[in-house]
């Protein structure tokens, strides 16, 4: 599993030995073609790493995404609790890594170093994620004159 944790551009700063005390934490989820693994307006209780598969992330009705292996999926809600703004549906036979809120809370008890690093990569990649999207919004569209 450590070495399966390694390819996810969220834990790249994580020494090896974090990786590994990390997977401690972690569950295993498979889901078949078509399963949802979540729905929009659920709670949002476990953040995802997708090892193998590809889901569709839907929003009214339609496709908005879709998330393949060495992605990561609700990643806020370690830092956040809300519900899910999305429905998530795998598009293959998709495997997933899993880290509820609750085993994030033991994290944080038994290693809380490694819990901030964990909570500092999550903050870092939305807050990259924002910034993209705020120079996209600001970005003349092709369209325009």
């Amino acid at each position: 599993m450590n070495e399966q944790l390694g390819r996810f551009q969220l834990l790249t700063e994580l020494i090896e030995s974090d990786r590994r005390s990390l997977a401690e934490f972690l569950t295993e989820k498979e889901l078949d073609p078509g399963s949802t693994l979540f729905r929009a307006a659920e709670e949002a209780e476990e953040m995802y790493f997708v090892t193998r598969g590809s889901l569709a992330i839907k929003s009214d009705g339609g496709t908005c995404g879709e998330l393949g292996a060495g992605e990561v999926l609700g990643a806020l809600c370690l830092v956040s609790v809300g519900l899910r703004e999305c429905d998530a549906v795998a598009i293959e036979a998709t495997q997933l890594l899993c880290l509820s809120r609750e085993s994030y809370l033991r994290l944080r008890t038994d290693n809380p170093a490694l819990a901030l690093k964990l909570e500092e990569a999550v903050l870092r990649s939305f807050s990259s994620l924002v910034r993209n999207i705020l120079v996209d919004a600001r970005a003349p569209s092709a369209a325009e004159p």
